[in-house]
């Protein structure tokens, strides 16, 4: 046994001003592993501050190898977790997704020759240490030899990780930083021995950190599980019972449920290109004479977790590789007899497709609640509001409209008006105070939260938060104007204001002994017309004020450690009357804590562009990270494409928006075996050669299939007339092939994308009348029988949505039928040890794309057509 190769990976909520990644991204690792050897994930990351759930991080891969989470632990900073794919397939990228917020991530992929074909556990230990300097582990005794796996780790950069404990060997250290706080740091330290007794490992930092610790003993040579049908795989039916549709896959316990499949009948992916990707369904016909299976059924085994949403998985061993076959949530159990002895559930079974429903808010709004504010009111009330709502969960307290006890003075204030400049809140709208003279100083409207006692401690940190346009000097009043003020019924803790004098944005703090105030105003102009965003954080030691994402103004001091309302424009409270402006404000939020710079670079820059300029895969796991959707996905990412503004998310179903980022990536998009959501993007997708060739000639390599295939021609994909349209911007461009129009009359096709490149809305207008102008060749499915014939059950068992296949047809007397295609559909009828029939949907694969430095297709008038 030896560690052959390794690859690692690590990332960090950045500290500097640039674009910021989802909370949730997924992370790719490029990986060139040897075919039949394991390979292992340790992963290790910070939990941010936000976390609305106990994050842990998924892992899977481009081959849809049969991933296992052997071990997690989770502390206060952060987590490890380690995971397997015995025997696996030969992969290029490995894909780790986080299923909440995470500030963090270390991790490195190990490649681990010699070892057997089937994953046995013999112990596993974890430690947590928060903090302390030293973690230790003992793992007992394995019944054989066993190769035993560890990782540690913790969430200090400065404080170095380190395992001197003799007889284990060290994988690569990994570590992520931004560089300038603690936020984000990560540390990982991997480690591995054979053994055939009990072993102990420390894990040591040179300060006190957060430590965590995980590791198991996995036995070398774990035995085959028994097969009594040579020619038939081991196949199992487990439930995932008293875990649900969220439920991170390593905390799922999961039941065998043996002898109980009588039938299974799945489907997944689409039936033709143009359709839209549906919910995987699965029926699962299950014996149930003993009435386990009944949810109703008080004195049963499972009892009270057979409910809806309850994992179910297939998996298929073959050959020393276990070959997931579904991984679904159970919509109900309905219970049928077909005789009094003889009962049975018939019951329906989704895919992860069918738990995207989540209706998105705008992408402004969704920022903020990710971070689990302790109020949030976006202050986009209908015109005839009083109040503010407030929409921060567990709490509903409003911001209340208060008139100064000196009157409005010619001021009015009213909710509904007009928010259009914030292009990543398109339907919300803004409260308003407006109307004041220059010697109305103490008159109008204000804003007020509170005073209540629950307020959190300013020594843990707060964060205040809010858009504003207010009205030029000429407009406003003559003396310094309130936009927030955080107080308790004594004191004012700190305030953000307009210095009048000069029109730039100052706070003012004071000292809870003292009660001095202190002003401190920075060069950042205010009364521009326009909505600037404001994040002020602080605590007891201090504050930092941000306008726009840049640091403006910050200072060490002492603050008051009660904080009991908050006023927005001015004050009308029980202390203070006065100092209202005219403008308008809007996503005014409190956290009870620091935000770190990264997450006010996210905000800022979610309303004000609306995320213009992700990536694909930044947009996709962003619509995923603002639903709450963590589950496990493979989403690729590369260096080319970028997106227009999040501008009509709002009301847009989770599923409905990743389907339309991924058709601008032109990428494949389905749910695998496993229950992954996977994106492959067009850069992965282009000039692949078949995975597998079917055909009528097994002597040359190709895995039959069953007689029934259909080719035609079908003229109902046509479309020799296409108009794309770019979202946000409305720009369109049309293709028309005069051609095809001769030939076949006038076939529109209408298409939106979001791709930011004005040329790339040209670009996939003639893509798609290159693909859809003249009928294609199509065959659309085959089956494949393996139960006949056992040669071909790697190939039944391991062919996924996405890959590329070739299928020929040699008639009796005619001329051979070739072409090649894109599995965009599986399915898969099994009775047991009777019948086992894949039904793979197909359609007509990309044409090889020009590619610059290439021999073949990078030749002008070769082969290659442009892509997009």
């Amino acid at each position: 046994m030896a560690l052959v190769n390794q690859w690692v990976d690590s990332y960090a909520l950045s500290a500097g001003f640039v674009i910021p990644d989802p909370i949730i991204s997924t992370r790719q690792i490029a990986v060139a592993n040897t075919a039949g050897n394991w390979l292992v994930c340790s992963v290790s990351w910070h939990t941010g501050a936000g976390a609305q759930s106990v994050p842990t991080v998924h892992v899977g891969d481009d081959v849809h190898n049969y991933w296992v989470p052997l071990i997690r632990i989770s502390g206060v900073g952060g987590g490890v977790a380690i995971w397997a794919a015995p025997n696996a397939r030969a992969a290029s990228r490995v894909y780790l997704s986080p299923t909440d917020y995470v500030t963090g991530l270390a991790a490195n992929v190990e490649e681990h020759s010699g070892l057997g074909n089937y994953l046995q556990v013999a112990d596993r230990k974890t430690a947590t240490i928060s903090p302390g300097t030293t973690a230790s582990i003992t793992l007992a005794a394995p019944p054989s030899q066993a190769l035993a796996l560890v990782a540690g780790g913790s969430d200090s950069a400065t404080a170095t990780l380190a395992s001197a404990t003799a007889g284990w060997s060290s994988a690569a250290p990994v570590s992520g930083t931004n560089g300038v706080d603690q936020t984000s740091d990560t540390r990982l330290l991997p480690r591995f021995q054979t053994t055939s007794g009990s072993v102990s490992v420390t894990y040591t930092t040179s300060a006190a950190a957060n430590i965590v610790v995980a590791g198991m003993t996995v036995l070398t040579a774990a035995a085959a599980p028994a097969q009594p049908n040579p020619n038939w795989p081991v196949v199992e039916l487990a439930a995932g019972f008293g875990s649900g549709a969220q439920t991170p896959r390593d905390a799922i316990t999961w039941t065998p449920l043996p002898g109980r499949l009588l039938e299974l009948d799945a489907s997944r992916g689409r039936q033709f290109e143009l359709g839209t990707l549906e919910a995987g369904e699965a029926q699962l016909r299950l014996r149930n004479d003993d009435g386990a299976l009944n949810p109703a059924n008080s004195s049963g085994p499972f009892y009270p977790n057979v409910t809806d949403m309850t994992p179910v998985r297939v998996l298929a061993t073959w050959g020393g590789r276990v070959y997931p076959v579904l991984h679904s949530f159970m919509e109900r159990w309905p219970q049928t007899w077909r005789d009094p002895h003889w009962g049975e559930v018939n019951a329906t079974a989704v895919d992860a497709w069918a738990t995207m429903t989540t209706e998105l808010p705008n992408i402004a709004q969704g920022e903020i609640l990710v971070d689990a504010p302790y109020g949030y009111w976006p202050l986009s009330d209908p015109d005839t509001a009083t109040s503010g709502s407030n929409l921060a969960e567990g709490n509903t307290e409003p911001m209340v409209q208060y008139v100064s006890k000196y009157g409005p003075g010619s001021a009015a204030a009213t909710f509904g008006v007009d928010q259009g400049m914030l292009t990543g809140s398109p339907n919300n709208t803004a409260w308003e105070n407006r109307g004041l003279t220059s010697l109305q100083v103490s008159n109008g409207y204000s804003l007020r939260y509170g005073p209540v006692p629950q307020m959190p401690p300013v020594a843990a940190g707060y964060t205040a938060e809010f858009w504003a346009r207010l009205d030029v000097a000429a407009s406003q009043p003559a003396a310094n104007l309130g936009l927030i003020a955080i107080k308790n019924s004594g004191l004012t803790v700190i305030i953000v204001y307009v210095d009048i004098a000069t029109g730039n944005v100052a706070v003012g703090d004071w000292d809870p002994v003292t009660k001095a105030r202190t002003n401190s105003v920075s060069s950042w102009p205010a009364l521009t017309g326009k909505y600037l965003h404001y994040a002020l954080t602080f605590n007891t030691a201090g504050w930092k004020l941000y306008v726009n994402a840049q640091l403006v103004a910050s200072r060490v001091c002492p603050l008051d450690s009660t904080a009991t309302f908050v006023s927005v424009c001015g004050q009308a409270d029980e202390v203070y009357h006065g100092r209202m402006c005219n403008g308008s404000f809007a996503h005014v939020a409190i956290y009870p804590r620091i935000l770190p710079y990264g997450r006010i670079l996210a905000h800022w820059w979610a309303a004000s562009s609306g995320n213009e300029n992700d990536s694909p895969d930044q947009r996709i796991n962003k619509l995923m990270e603002i639903a709450g959707w963590g589950g496990p996905r493979n989403i690729s990412y590369t260096t080319g494409g970028y997106v227009v503004p999040a501008s009509g998310i709002q009301g847009q179903a989770l599923a409905s928006a990743v389907e339309e980022i991924a058709a601008t990536d032109g990428a494949g998009l389905y749910v695998d075996d496993m229950g992954y959501v996977c994106e492959t993007s067009k850069t992965y997708r282009y000039n692949r050669t078949p995975a597998y060739v079917f055909g009528d000639r097994p002597d040359l390599g190709e895995v039959p299939y069953a007689v029934g295939m259909g080719v035609d021609r079908d003229p109902g994909q046509v479309a020799n007339d296409i108009t794309a349209t770019q979202a946000h911007y409305g720009r369109q461009a049309r293709a028309v092939d005069d051609a095809s129009v001769q030939q076949r009359g006038w076939r529109t096709r209408d298409a939106v994308t979001h791709v930011n490149d004005p040329l790339g809305v040209t670009d996939m207008a003639n893509y798609l009348l290159m693909r859809n102008k003249a009928p294609g060749q199509r065959i659309a499915e085959i089956v494949l029988d393996p139960a006949s014939n056992p040669a071909i059950w790697p190939t039944a068992l391991g062919i996924e949505t996405g890959d590329i296949v070739a299928v020929n047809r040699r008639p009796m007397g005619g001329v051979l039928i070739t072409g090649t295609f894109e599995v965009i559909g599986v399915g898969h009828h099994v009775v047991p040890h009777q019948e086992w029939r894949v039904r793979l949907s197909l359609a007509p694969a990309d044409p090889f794309f020009f590619r610059l430095d290439d021999a073949t297709y990078g030749v002008l008038d070769g082969p290659g057509v442009l892509g997009w």
